[in-house]
């Protein structure tokens, strides 16, 4: 990964990692009242394993003392390439039975950070007919596809965001100079990073929901959301193109030629199909729009999701509540700690 150029704030651009910033530094990101957010405490991220020692050196001189690591296994193991390799969740010339700690895990702890694992999907979820019916979900050409795909999210994300939030919850409220009672560190060391694999959709939905909690408007949510076009923008090119190679995106794009629905998960996995074989010039114009779709970031994808959180959980407090299992204490807790008065 190249050095690239991204305005600062409220990115951070540091070598081998994307889509690094400090969403509190968004010129509009307030709440109803005017107020701001707390600085220096919330980050979110690609996935951090390509940083050297130097870059783990970075994250630590911003702030950063815990990172959130939302990815699940495989993920972790191989990284990226693990949901975008092949199609079918496998990176080739990598080892199936790898289980040691990865060594990115290694520097980051030299550094004197804490890792926080906290998956949102189980393994199983990492088939190839699993991640084929995610793929469809974000391939579709409204929002309609990622709401579903966020409300899946969310169906499987409450021990995982109970933690973050727990987190932040205990955290000793802006200004005070005594450490929280859980951690034995200064005030500079109190950030948190989350991150999934892109820093796009599980880490998305759940900053989305943490800033309307706190009283930020849908609308400014959502600019803040697609500010992941920019971060993500220097390796796009590299993301759609083994996209376009997986057989989920083929197969998605046969069936559309076909005049047939986006299919089941098991055809859409099926990357032996006759309607696989029959992607042609036409087909991967096709496919490449699928895939930059797939690995956008558009507004209205958060703001059709909100919405949804609206109706299914009665908003973000109602899903901190019944899903997370937040009670009013931690629910103050979090606004007096991430909301300057």
């Amino acid at each position: 990964m190249t050095t690239h150029s991204l305005p600062c704030p409220p990115f951070y651009t540091i070598p081998h990692i994307a889509n690094l910033r400090d969403p509190s530094l968004h010129p509009n990101l307030t709440t109803s009242s005017g107020a701001k957010l707390r600085l220096g405490i919330l980050f979110r991220s690609a996935e951090p394993s390509k940083l050297d020692q130097e870059g783990w050196r970075q994250i630590r001189a911003l702030g950063i003392g815990h990172v959130f690591d939302l990815r699940s296994k495989p993920e972790v193991n191989r990284g990226w390439i693990a949901t975008v390799g092949n199609g079918n969740g496998n990176a080739a010339g990598v080892d199936e039975s790898m289980n040691a700690q990865p060594a990115w895990i290694g520097k980051l702890e030299k550094e004197g950070l804490n890792r926080h694992w906290v998956p949102v999907f189980a393994d199983r979820d990492y088939s190839p007919e699993r991640l084929a019916q995610r793929y469809a979900m974000y391939m579709g050409e409204t929002a309609e596809g990622f709401v579903r795909a966020y409300a899946d999210i969310l169906m499987h994300a409450g021990p995982s965001f109970r933690t973050i939030l727990l987190y932040l919850a205990g955290l000793p409220p802006p200004g005070s100079s005594s450490p929280g009672e859980h951690t034995g560190e200064s005030e500079a060391e109190l950030g948190a990073l989350v991150h999934c694999t892109a820093g796009k959709d599980r880490t998305g939905i759940f900053f989305g929901l943490l800033f309307t909690f706190l009283g930020v408007d849908r609308e400014t949510a959502a600019d803040e959301y697609a500010l992941t076009e920019l971060g993500l923008a220097h390796v796009r090119d590299e993301v759609v193109g083994r996209l376009v190679q997986s057989q989920a995106v083929r197969q998605y794009v046969a069936l559309q030629m076909q005049g047939k629905e986006a299919a089941s998960a098991a055809e859409l996995a099926d990357g032996g199909g006759d309607g696989a074989k029959k992607v042609d010039d036409e087909a991967l114009v096709l496919a490449r729009r699928a895939a930059l779709r797939m690995a956008g970031a558009r507004r209205e994808n958060l703001l059709g999701s909100l919405e949804m959180v609206e109706r299914e959980y009665g908003g973000a407090e109602g899903y901190f509540r019944g899903v997370c299992g937040l009670g009013d204490e931690e629910l103050e807790a979090l606004r007096r700690n991430l909301v300057l008065a």
